[in-house]
């Protein structure tokens, strides 16, 4: 005896509208976390413990430098062989990649309280993923039947006006797409849905698998810990005692430097 749901469109097609909407579900849920928590928590750090955090990275810069300084200048005093501009050339090469970076900081505070003090209301948060998440059920390349130039570009608007948070440019997009001709799915054959059908599950799982992922990295970690102000004030500590035990290395690997340079042989004429 034959299977109904196998020859009929009506189990297939079932499958893909619920695979559809799992997938604009899932596609909304791992850009939400990327572009809003994971920047909102970035920036939640940045407000509470970021110029900390600077002011540790660019201790462990400038003995990182210093080290590397005398490092060099003792192999090359041994050797008799001590050329200054090729060692400058050569901590240049190095830190100065890094230095960039680090002269970004303030600039990473400053974008942080831009954000923070901007931030969309819960209800506004809300009412632009779900537009979002219908533009997507709508839009994404993976769960259209056959591709359209038009919904395609409408997509990467929607894309960008989500990204940018920009809600009214979101609510236009909707209002066009809603004049796009419709994908009659039921007068699809069996194997198209088969075959989008299967699609999409794969689609799905990597999906899931991303969000998880996603929700292990920094600084999703910090999300239930930044609102604890005990916690951020031993962070705080923490900070400061690295620093500081770093900027009395510093000192020694400075005034190391400096008794390495004096001792050495004078220059002949």
């Amino acid at each position: 005896m034959s299977d109904p749901e196998t020859e009929s469109p009506a189990g297939p097609l079932k499958k893909f509208t619920v695979l559809r909407q799992q997938h604009a579900k899932l596609f909304v849920e791992r850009e939400h976390l990327i572009i809003n928590v994971k920047r909102n928590i970035v920036a939640g750090f940045q407000r509470k413990l970021g110029a900390h955090d600077h002011a540790l990275k660019k201790a462990e810069w400038e003995v990182g430098r210093l080290k590397r300084e005398v490092e060099m200048i003792r192999d090359s005093a041994g050797t008799g062989d001590l050329d200054y501009d090729r060692i400058a050339g050569v901590l240049e090469e190095e830190f100065d990649p890094q230095e960039q970076v680090l002269d970004e900081a303030p600039r990473q505070i400053e974008w942080a309280n831009q954000r923070l003090n901007s931030m969309m209301t819960l209800e506004q948060t809300q009412a632009h993923q779900n537009r979002y998440r219908r533009l997507a059920e709508l839009l994404h390349p993976e769960v259209r039947i056959a591709g359209n130039v038009t919904a395609e570009n409408l997509w990467r608007r929607a894309r960008e006006a989500y990204a940018a948070g920009d809600a009214p440019e979101l609510e236009a997009i909707e209002l066009l797409a809603e004049d796009l001709p419709p994908e009659d799915a039921e007068k699809a054959s069996v194997e198209d849905l088969d075959r989008i059908t299967a699609r999409l599950k794969a689609a799905n799982q990597n999906a899931i698998n991303e969000i998880a992922a996603i929700r292990k990295e920094w600084p999703f970690p910090l999300v239930n810990k930044l609102p604890d102000e005990t916690w951020v004030q031993s962070q705080r500590e923490e900070y400061e005692q690295k620093t500081a035990t770093l900027l009395k290395e510093r000192e020694a690997l400075a005034a190391e430097l400096n008794r390495i340079l004096d001792a050495r042989p004078p220059v002949k004429e």
